[in-house]
């Protein structure tokens, strides 16, 4: 996946230093807690097709100073699954995840992207997480630890990869939900390359009347540029 800045207030803001502090211990308590967290989450999301809101994206990696920041509308769709992500700064593109690509279209360059993802696993943990697919969580991630955050009132829940070909898409998923009643709040995650991205999503609307479509009018004179899978290694 190509790198690039681009959800009661729906506020999905993770902080990058809990992902590099070293493993505790795990704690029965802890992890009896998180799984009531998700548990509730999952319950209160199980109604939602469509969530529409505004975002904030930020992606920490090596390769830049700073965050690299951007904003703009956001899009879930429970079925057929996929995020997208409207961006209006730093610069206007349209940035669609979907189970086996991710595209970014940018209509100043009359250009559009698409990346054939090497598989689903990624976008599927981000569906989960959002959607509160908890059986996928339980399947494909194990519990770490859950972080209570007394003063915001909410608790962080970290989880790990259950499996090498999970691993090698994304490291770490964070998952922070409010405490009193697991109302989604945050999610992150450290990818395969090791960047971590968070998204904070604001003014929230389950289920719309009028949720805006997942589709986009590229146009006729749009330049389509696939790009493959990488090949694996022998």
């Amino acid at each position: 996946m190509k790198r690039a800045a681009g959800p009661v207030t729906f506020s999905l803001v993770v902080v990058a230093s809990s992902l590099a502090q070293a493993e505790p211990a795990v704690d029965p308590a802890a992890i009896a807690r998180a799984d009531k967290l998700l548990e509730a989450h999952a319950e209160r999301s199980k109604k939602v097709q469509v969530l529409v809101a505004t975002y904030v994206q930020r992606r920490t990696t090596e390769l830049s100073k700073e965050p690299l920041v951007s904003r703009g509308e956001f899009l879930f769709v429970r079925d057929p699954a996929c995020v997208v992500f409207r961006a209006t700064t730093p610069r206007v593109s349209i940035v669609r995840l979907r189970g086996t690509t991710y595209e970014v279209y940018r209509p100043q360059k009359k250009q559009l992207e698409r990346f054939h993802l090497e598989g689903p696993e990624l976008a599927e943990a981000l569906f989960a997480a959002i959607g509160g697919d908890i059986a996928v969580l339980r399947r494909n991630f194990a519990i770490q630890d859950c972080v209570a955050d007394p003063v915001a009132g909410r608790a962080s829940i970290r989880l790990a990869p259950r499996t090498v070909l999970v691993r090698e898409r994304l490291r770490q998923l964070i998952i922070t939900v409010r405490s009193s009643d697991g109302v989604l709040c945050a999610v992150a995650y450290r990818d395969g390359a090791g960047d971590l991205v968070e998204i904070e999503l604001q003014e929230p609307r389950p289920n719309p009347p009028d949720p805006p479509s997942a589709e986009f009018d590229v146009g006729k004179d749009t330049t389509i540029v696939e790009h493959a899978p990488p090949k694996k290694k022998d």
